[in-house]
């Protein structure tokens, strides 16, 4: 008996892996694919970031002091740079109408992360590739940010 029940996690673990690697694939390719800025044309670094009083250059410069780790994560992918910056400049309705969008668009992806994310497989941050925690830490890390960028 103890032999099934081993397999049957282990089981469950490589099933939970694959679609963990699946519906993190999708999820960045199809959001990655809908944020990235056209071709030769970033989000310039002057550009406001709604709920602060900064720019997106004086937030990406407050995040590498805060939080090196994720700030490194973020450039050691051109991809995961362009969602960040696609996304900071988006008030929260905005992100949360291209997250309605994302999901009407792939409800398969969009469910198998719903899944591996109410089951604790997942989290928000495994999908940019960031090294905070937890929610409070991220609340933490985005709270210093919020309150030191217009220092840069």
């Amino acid at each position: 008996m103890n032999h099934l029940s081993a397999f049957r996690t282990s089981r469950q673990r490589r099933i939970a892996a694959v679609f963990l690697g699946v519906a993190a694939t999708a999820l960045m390719t199809g959001g990655v694919a809908d944020a990235a800025p056209p071709a030769g044309a970033p989000v310039p670094k002057s550009t406001r970031v709604p709920n602060t009083n900064c720019t997106l250059g004086q937030v990406e410069k407050a995040l590498a002091k805060e939080d090196p780790a994720t700030w490194n994560s973020l450039q050691s992918s051109p991809q995961r740079r362009a969602y960040f910056e696609q996304n900071v400049v988006l008030t929260p309705e905005q992100r949360q109408a291209r997250l309605a969008k994302w999901k009407r668009m792939h409800p398969n992806e969009a469910s198998a992360v719903e899944f591996l994310m109410s089951h604790g497989l997942l989290r928000p941050i495994d999908l940019i590739g960031g090294d905070s925690e937890s929610p409070a830490q991220r609340a933490a890390v985005k709270a210093r940010v919020k309150a030191t960028c217009s220092k840069y």
